[in-house]
């Protein structure tokens, strides 16, 4: 059976939207201008998850709720996110004493392309990163990415580059602000899955890299069939609410199927390749069953017992297939 499209909802819809908070870095294939509506589909949750969250910019851009997670398996980016919590007035301060030059983003380009250094210290690191994602053309970050610059355009009386970079440090506060309640996770995206594959009060968003044959635009790529097919078979057997974003591809399709809950939407939208050029692309999200019925009902798809409300439980687990899967740490 095949999948049919629906359009997205209109822009009107208000249902779990809030003023958004811009990505406090560019990274390829973010979110942030389709953000809110993606958003706007979205059913009532008490815990919402970010598998592949790059620049985090759904988590920015939606309403907070009592548990949020992200999780990214890149390290560059989760040291990234932990500056920002733990030392964000040193980080803030080192990107003002950081001039827009094209020396800077080649070190630190080099830098991130060769993984983690132990010598170099977290908040340093966290410097060159945001220099090596906002000094690039379209976020990107491998090896041959080249230094971003404009001949013809300005802002606030600068050259448009150069103005975005010295515009950061406050970029940079107001997502301290909304990242204060979140939790940061470096693990593999399978995990997290398996994490709260049987709390249904969780909504899991699922970007991972898009498997197409394409050059490397990403520092850490999922292009490997396997983990692909692996990732997907775990979210099939999953009981949380789950979307799953990517391109239409046959490997998603053979498995995001109607006759196993899922339904499929497109948006339409645009894209930037690396020398600037914007390119119309359609993004596809794979909504599971519970995600759908959540929406469907407006409500969430559990009813807490009274003791889990005497214990301001919000997120409890429940039974898969008759098998009791809480696995807890909580004291």
């Amino acid at each position: 059976m095949h999948l049919r499209d629906y359009d997205s909802p209109t822009h009107d819809e208000q249902s779990l939207k809030a003023k958004p908070t811009r990505a406090p870095f560019g990274y390829f294939g973010a979110k942030q201008t389709i953000a809110q509506r993606i958003i706007e589909m979205f059913p009532q949750h008490n815990a919402w998850v970010e598998g592949f969250c790059g620049s985090a910019a759904l988590t920015l851009a939606k309403k907070p709720v009592p548990i949020e997670v992200i999780n990214d398996i890149d390290k560059q980016i989760v040291n990234l996110f932990c500056q920002l919590r733990e030392n964000s007035d040193a980080l803030c301060r080192a990107v003002e004493l950081t001039p827009y030059a094209r020396e800077e983003f080649i070190l630190a380009r080099d830098h991130i392309s060769n993984g983690v250094h132990a010598d170099v210290e977290p908040l340093e690191q966290a410097r060159r990163f945001l220099v090596a994602t906002m000094m690039t053309v379209n976020g990107t970050m491998n090896a041959g990415s080249g230094w971003s610059y404009s001949q013809s355009y300005a802002r606030q009386g600068r050259e448009a580059r150069v103005n975005r970079w010295c515009n950061l440090p406050q970029r940079l506060e107001k997502a301290v602000e909304r990242l204060r309640g979140v939790r940061v996770e470096n693990r593999d995206a399978r995990e997290i899955v398996e994490m709260f594959e049987d709390r249904p009060a969780t909504l899991v968003y699922l970007d991972p890299p898009y498997y197409t044959k394409r050059k490397h635009t990403y520092v850490i790529d999922a292009q490997d069939a396997a983990f692909h097919q692996d990732l997907l078979q775990k979210c099939t057997m999953a009981r949380c609410m789950i979307v799953i974003s990517g391109y239409h591809n046959e490997l998603y399709e053979e498995i995001l199927t109607a006759d196993m809950g899922w339904e499929r939407r497109s948006i339409g939208t645009s894209t930037r390749d690396t020398t600037g050029r914007i390119y119309s692309r359609t993004e596809v999200l794979w909504m599971n069953s519970v995600f759908l019925n959540a929406k469907n009902n407006d409500r969430l798809p559990l009813t807490l017992t009274q003791k889990e409300i005497e214990q301001n439980k919000v997120n409890p687990a429940r039974e898969i297939q008759g098998v009791k899967m809480e696995i807890s740490t909580e004291s």
